[in-house]
């Protein structure tokens, strides 16, 4: 029997411990370089009227800038968009030099009115990561002109949605131990939500601890896409126990999002995470991300 040496000289490794046992990532927010776009770079300022803070990655919105009290060579006010109508491009970390972070906050922010928001327009061709929902994986192999939407709740690319804006939830009972409520959701109908990491968006509960159940959430576990959990980190006796009360509803992005899908990561991506609460935002090294030209 003849000896088989495995032998490959140009394999990649990476040195055990270090960042990750394989090179292959995106970091959200960061536009591929390309010398046929690079000048569709554009830029803008933060409006007044933004109700939160702009990173990289996010789908933004873009209006003429004011005809006076303003610095027109800034170009145009920038929003976060809130829905496919007023979607016009993607912000980006690159040349963000002014974007604020701390040891609390690490990941650069627009966060203050007037402060310049680098970006692309829809139609410049740029290649740009962005954070996806993990069930997107499913894209692999695909063509790139699978249709996808936007969770404009989130910030995240997630499966298409034709038409339905919100999901009607049956019931959220909530339960708690050693610090950690565990709240079961029964939805109405098939839901987008696929599996364990996917990000939802809750509206409409009522009573107490809504303002900690109400907003982004994590799927922890998953039985089918009618049945799963969310867990959040509370004080005991922040959050009621039992059915919690409201109009429930999941909220989401809809249409198709005309983008290519040219790539995606699973699981070694760096992609932002946003409290609402405390205001932070931080890296997921561990994150799910695409690359998408748009």
């Amino acid at each position: 029997m003849g000896l088989n040496t495995p032998f490959y000289p140009y394999a990649t490794t990476n040195a055990q411990g270090s960042f990750s046992v394989q090179s292959a990532g995106y970091v959200q927010g960061v536009y591929m370089d390309d010398p046929a776009v690079r000048y569709a770079l554009a830029t803008g300022s933060l409006s007044a009227s933004a109700t939160g803070p702009i990173w990289g990655g996010m789908a933004i919105s873009e209006s003429v800038a004011p005809a006076s009290g303003y610095d027109r060579t800034l170009g145009g006010t920038i929003v976060a968009a809130t829905a496919q109508s007023n979607l016009t491009g993607f912000s980006v970390f690159n040349n963000a030099y002014a974007w604020v972070g701390s040891p609390q906050s690490p990941v650069p922010t627009a966060g203050a009115a007037g402060m310049t928001v680098p970006f692309f327009r829809m139609g410049s061709g740029a290649r740009i990561a962005v954070a996806m929902d993990p069930s997107l994986v499913s894209l692999d192999g695909g063509l790139i002109t699978q249709q996808v939407s936007w969770d404009f709740n989130n910030q995240v690319l997630q499966p298409y949605d034709a038409s339905t804006a919100t999901y009607s939830v049956t019931s959220a009972t909530s339960s708690y131990s050693n610090g950690v409520y565990t709240i079961a959701i029964v939805m109405a109908a098939a839901s987008p939500v696929a599996g364990v990491g996917d990000l939802i968006n809750i509206s409409g509960v009522t009573g107490t601890g809504a303002s900690l159940v109400n907003g982004n959430q994590t799927v922890s576990a998953f039985t089918d896409n009618q049945h799963f959990s969310i867990q959040i980190t509370a004080a005991s006796g922040a959050i009621a126990t039992g059915s919690l009360t409201g109009t429930i509803v999941l909220n989401y992005g809809t249409g198709a999002l005309p983008v290519k899908i040219l790539d995606i990561n699973a699981g070694n991506s760096m992609t932002v995470s946003y409290n609402a609460t405390t205001g932070a935002a931080t890296w997921n090294r561990s994150g799910y991300a695409a690359l998408i030209q748009i």
